[in-house]
């Protein structure tokens, strides 16, 4: 694809050399330059009367990429909503609503688009406490697709669209702000929810490492779930505790259960941000601190340090007796707010 396309190949050359430079600083200037050169010709596809589409998406997520690895905390997330501008320019019509994805699920490289975008996006949905910029069901997959390991989520798929439900209620609940939402309605798509987590079943797979890295986005998923009904639902946070602890504590067993620096922890960043956000256990705190530290010294994803910062934080507060707003445990969200960070947990 880049060889027959300069807008993708300026990307992938920035993307590089950004990863490139965080290994070794003198990089630095030549990866800004390319950054730049890219950015000039994703401008340049964008309005010129021959667009690409699928080579501006590409380009789109590959610049979120760049962002998330080098530690940003706000600019990943423009680049995603470009990523979602130019899905919606080129599936939307003046008589729907409906965004008809048909047109990236005929090529293999469209669909790997898409389920790329749909892991960024949805992933985003989980930090920003919103609903994914796109609502359409299970719309990365593709007939047999879903059943192949995917380079993103493994064989997550189905736990990937359960995490876009959950933040799909939660976004419906923040629309009623005036409380006006049905109860009944709340809690029955959350035990719906909750019991698709529980009788999921992973894929047939001989790959262990897949198979701990699918369980622990099932757990991560609960987490989600169980944060939102106690988000909504506080009188039930004394419930709700125990079960996100058993969850917590699962993911720290399958974590440990993974090879330092396997293919599968490139790709463990959602789990380890929702376990650590919930331990207080020393040696589950432990664990998470050291597997983040280790992918920041070998993959050099600097992401994974600025979430590392946020669990930090997090874990000296409540170490040292500091609440929260209302007098109750301090969260991730509210190092997030006093930071204005956006994290990009992809």
């Amino acid at each position: 694809m880049s060889m027959e396309s300069p807008l993708l190949l300026n990307a992938i050359i920035a993307w590089s050399s950004s990863h490139l430079a965080l290994r070794i600083k003198s990089y630095e200037s030549i990866a800004i330059a390319n950054r730049c050169l890219a950015l000039q010709s994703l401008s340049a596809s964008l309005s010129s009367t021959t667009r690409n589409p699928e080579m501006e998406l590409a380009s789109c997520l590959i610049h979120c990429a760049i962002e998330s690895i080098t530690g940003d905390t706000k600019e990943w997330f423009n680049h995603l909503v470009g990523a979602y501008e130019v899905i919606r320019s080129v599936t939307s019509s003046q008589d729907s609503l409906q965004l008809d994805l048909s047109r990236f699920g005929t090529t293999f490289e469209g669909r790997w688009l898409l389920r790329s975008f749909a892991y960024h996006d949805i992933l985003m949905t989980v930090v920003e406490d919103r609903k994914p910029l796109i609502i359409a069901g299970e719309y990365w997959n593709f007939g047999s697709d879903a059943l192949v390991a995917d380079s993103y989520f493994g064989l997550a798929s189905r736990l990937m669209y359960l995490i876009s439900r959950i933040s799909i209620l939660n976004g419906d609940m923040m629309d009623c702000a005036d409380g006006s939402a049905s109860a009944e309605s709340f809690s029955h798509e959350a035990q719906t929810i909750q019991q698709e987590l529980v009788l999921w079943k992973c894929g047939q797979s001989d790959n262990a490492m897949l198979i701990h890295l699918a369980e622990t986005y099932r757990s991560a998923a609960l987490i989600h779930l169980f944060r939102t009904i106690r988000q909504h639902r506080p009188q039930l946070t004394a419930t709700l505790a125990p079960r996100i602890a058993t969850q917590a504590k699962e993911i720290v067993t399958r974590i440990e259960k993974l090879p330092a620096n396997c293919l599968a922890e490139s790709s463990l960043l959602l789990p380890l941000f929702m376990a650590g956000g919930e331990v207080e256990e020393p040696e589950q705190i432990a664990v998470i601190r050291h597997r983040m530290q280790d992918i920041v010294e070998v993959r050099q994803f600097h992401n994974v340090q600025a979430v590392l910062t946020v669990l930090e934080e997090v874990w000296h507060l409540r170490a040292t007796g500091v609440l929260g707003p209302g007098r109750r445990k301090v969260d991730w969200k509210d190092v997030l707010a006093r930071r204005k960070w956006m994290l990009s947990i992809t």
